[in-house]
């Protein structure tokens, strides 16, 4: 059986496996509310079947999905798991795959969420800080709207959560999921969403000075938490995405693949001039 789910194959297939490879694509996402029009578990559906699409075109595995990272939302159906306990699961993860002989982990999170993103990336900075046994192990976080010239510029047209670009992917991966009812929160509150998707967050202190630590809750008057415009959303938009992401990731990520290795071969690496390690790969 010819499979690119690590799940689906047996202790021996992935022994044999590691023998002529060593990268891995690990996806995650988040259950988190996506309007009335999509399911709960979009972000999922959009790590679990692009990671499956890159690993076939990469020729490699892709882990059993991530399901639970940190949203913020509290709308009804999302589930939080704190970014440092979610960040700590995945670098116990990473530590597993390096012990049993995995080089490259390319870590693709099917959700978006600043804090899990700024979290997750500094912890596994400091795991491999505190652990020069992943010295050689290449770890990467990549963003699949990176990858698409389309996706890209719905963000500069203020389109973002449960809106076009995610609509239009799961019309075309799995049409069946999507309902026909679209509700958007009142217009003064869905123009607050598009104009600054983190607005959905109130935060309070007693002070107002920045040192002190506020009090983050959801505005009341969010009740639907769509940032853009899924109205406009079509399953051909969303081909166009996925093979934007294909055409631009697989290239980048084979690059990156061999650059690790000739670099684990000649004994270098790269020095990092500056701090702003949140991004590795883009267009």
């Amino acid at each position: 059986m010819h499979t690119v789910k690590m799940g689906e194959m047996t202790v021996n297939e992935l022994q044999e496996y590691l023998k002529t490879s060593q990268t891995i694509i690990l996806p995650y996402g988040v259950v988190e509310q996506h309007g009335y029009h999509l399911p709960l578990d979009t972000d999922i559906r959009n790590a679990e079947i692009m990671g499956a699409k890159l690993a076939e075109k990469l020729g490699c595995i892709v882990a059993p999905t991530l399901n639970y990272c940190f949203s913020g939302g509290m709308l009804t159906g999302t589930i939080n798991v704190k970014p440092n306990t979610f960040a700590n699961l995945v670098g116990e993860i990473i530590e597993s795959l390096a012990l049993q002989g995995f080089k490259n982990i390319i870590i693709l999170p099917g959700h978006g969420g600043s804090e899990s993103l700024f979290h997750l990336k500094e912890s596994l900075r400091i795991l491999k800080w505190l652990n020069p046994a992943l010295r050689n192990t290449m770890i990467m976080m990549i963003s699949l709207w990176d990858f698409s010239p389309t996706w890209r510029k719905m963000f500069e047209s203020r389109d973002y959560h449960a809106a076009n670009a995610e609509t239009s992917l799961i019309k075309y991966w799995t049409p069946e999921v999507v309902r026909k009812k679209i509700v958007l929160d009142k217009p003064a509150v869905a123009e607050m969403l598009r104009n600054d998707p983190d607005s959905y967050q109130k935060r309070t202190s007693f002070t107002g000075l920045n040192e002190e630590i506020p009090f983050t809750e959801q505005r009341a008057e969010v009740k639907v938490g769509v940032m853009g415009y899924p109205a406009e959303a079509c399953a051909a938009t969303g081909k166009k995405i996925n093979d934007e992401i294909l055409k631009h990731a697989v290239p980048a990520l084979k690059k990156a693949i061999a650059a690790a290795a000739k670099a684990r071969h000649d004994g270098t690496a790269i020095e990092i001039k500056n701090n702003d390690t949140l991004k590795i790969l883009s267009l």
